[in-house]
This record gives C-alpha cells, sequence and structure tokens, in this order.
C-alpha cells in the first residue's frame, strides 16, 4: 500500500437538523421539505438555543467550514447556528442527505403504505429502496460515509461542522469505529440540534481506514430546561 499523507488533528463536528414542522398527513420528507419553511416554531426554537449555547461557549467559533445536506430543514438550521460559527455556509451537498425517497419523496405515509410498501416489504433487505428511484439504506451508508471522510480530508487540520440528519450520523459510527452495519441499532437515538463530535488524526496501520475518535455523542445539553437561557 502506498503510504498516505500524515493528517493533523481535524474536528468533525455533525449536528442534527432542527426538527421539521409538523405536517398532516405525515410525509416521507428526502429533499421535499413540505411548506414555505422547512423548520417550524419548535425547530427554530432548538437551534437558537443551539446558537445561544454556540455564542456562549464559543466551542465552534474557529470553524474552518460550514456543510449542510440539500434538505431545506438543515440548511435552514444551519443558518439559524451561522453567526456562532464566523462562517455561512460553505457548501450543501447531497452527500450528506437521508437516503433518497426516489418516488415517494414528499409522499404521505399513508398513500405509501397503500400503493408501494408491500413490494419494499416482500423484497426487504438492506440494499432495498423505500420506493422505486430511491436509494437503499446501505448504499446511502456508503454514500454519506464517503462524505463525511471527504469533508475532513478537505479541511484537514481545521474544524468543519456538518449540519446532517440521522442516516448520515449513524453512518459516521459505522466508518470510524468499524462496526458491523447492524451495530448501528445499538446506539440511542439522536436529538435534533445534537451535537456529535470526532477528531481524525491520522490512518488505521495497514488498511487505508481513516482513524478517528468519538469525543462526544448526541450532546444536546442546550435543550435542557434553563441552559443558557
Amino acid at each position: 500500500m502506498a503510504e498516505l499523507p500524515a493528517l493533523a488533528d481535524t474536528r468533525l463536528v455533525l449536528i442534527c437538523n432542527a426538527v421539521h414542522a409538523a405536517s398532516e398527513p405525515p410525509r416521507f420528507h428526502d429533499h421535499d421539505d413540505v411548506g414555505e419553511t422547512a423548520l417550524g416554531p419548535e425547530g427554530r426554537g432548538q437551534a437558537e438555543r443551539l446558537l445561544a449555547r454556540l455564542l456562549a461557549t464559543g466551542e465552534l467559533a474557529e470553524t474552518s467550514a460550514l456543510l449542510t445536506s440539500n434538505a431545506r430543514r438543515a440548511i435552514e438550521t444551519a443558518e439559524i447556528i451561522g453567526p456562532s460559527l464566523g462562517t455561512g455556509i460553505t457548501e450543501s451537498s447531497c452527500g450528506f442527505c437521508e437516503p433518497h425517497s426516489g418516488e415517494c419523496d414528499g409522499m404521505a405515509v399513508d398513500e405509501w403504505m397503500a400503493t408501494l410498501a408491500q413490494n419494499r416489504i416482500d423484497n426487504w433487505s438492506p440494499y432495498a429502496p423505500k420506493s422505486p428511484g430511491g436509494e437503499a439504506l446501505r448504499v446511502a451508508m456508503d454514500r454519506t460515509a464517503r462524505a463525511l471522510i471527504d469533508a475532513v480530508l478537505a479541511y484537514a487540520g481545521g474544524t468543519v461542522v456538518v449540519v446532517t440528519h440521522t442516516v448520515p450520523l449513524r453512518s459516521s459510527l459505522w466508518a470510524f469505529l468499524g462496526l458491523p452495519f447492524h451495530a448501528q441499532y445499538a446506539y440511542p437515538e439522536f436529538t435534533h440540534t445534537g451535537i456529535t463530535e470526532w477528531v481524525a488524526d491520522g490512518w488505521m496501520p495497514g488498511t487505508g481506514q481513516l482513524k478517528a475518535r468519538l469525543v462526544r455523542y448526541n450532546d444536546h445539553a442546550h435543550l435542557m430546561p434553563g441552559a443558557w437561557a
């Protein structure tokens, strides 16, 4: 194996998007964030509480880049917290999106159950998409893991903040801890606007796999009563 370049300590800070505005009936939201804004009052409140925390602590004040998925709920979350990072959105990318839904994107869940769900149930595997034209979970895990690694390499030595979603967050556990695919489900769920942070600092000997240590997992102290009020 060719010798890989040295990698300075790089902070990869993953923030789960603020909660989407409630929609009735419930719908699949991949890229189709229904309505004029993706975040309702609850989601904006979560993002504003995170902003207050970050302004008070300065813990991410030296951010090198702010990246988001293409979903508007992630972009709007990033826009709210941007003033605490010293940077606006650097780039939005499908690399940080949830699995692409395909034909059911924006579809009401009840409609999906009545028309497309049974085919997925009958043919279930990690490689089965929710609907035609969609992306399987395992494929999405590969895509998002690659995007996270690319972000580390692009901003090596700095701090890169990514506003993203549950599946990319789970893929970080899979990619950086070397867990088997199914082990991601043994970890607690992610909280909206929770912070998961990694520090990448080199390569696993003989494997070429990026080496990263988990600094914090789903840190959502700002949502506790009275925190940074």
